[in-house]
């Protein structure tokens, strides 16, 4: 008896089809309660410093609801005060969960600032080598 990559492909389809039906009611009910699904800003850094606005109301169009920020040339909250960004996530059915900053430079403005909207995390990513990584709970 030969076998073939085609009848091994299909016979794998065919077993994982099997195994998966008894489950199928509870994979849709999971997919049913999935939490909703966040973005880093680091990962539209470049569309983000021309036009903050325009990209997170972009974001939100797309599906997503939590966002984790950064510290860039514009700040935390990208130009805005940190009350108008919270309005803006607010309007947009957006949360403002985390953001790397610097916590070497007015640490505890920007902790407090953070906290008066509700982030909840502060997160240090990178002290150089040989150092620590800090996160820091806001609440």
């Amino acid at each position: 008896m030969s076998n073939s990559r085609r009848d091994f492909l299909r016979q794998s389809a065919l077993a994982t089809l099997a195994v998966s039906l008894p489950f199928s009611n509870q994979l849709m009910a999971m997919g049913a309660t999935a939490k909703p699904f966040g973005l880093q800003l680091w990962s539209v850094k470049e569309a983000l410093t021309k036009d903050p606005k325009g990209v997170l109301k972009q974001l939100s169009s797309f599906g997503y609801k939590k966002l984790e920020s950064f510290e860039g040339a514009q700040g935390m909250f990208w130009g805005m005060k940190n009350t108008e960004f919270k309005k803006l996530m607010n309007d947009l059915g957006m949360n403002l969960v985390s953001s790397h900053c610097d916590n070497t430079k007015d640490f505890e403005r920007k902790a407090a600032e953070a906290g008066e909207i509700g982030m909840k995390y502060l997160i240090c990513a990178y002290k150089g080598p040989q150092k620590s990584i800090d996160n820091f709970i806001i609440s």
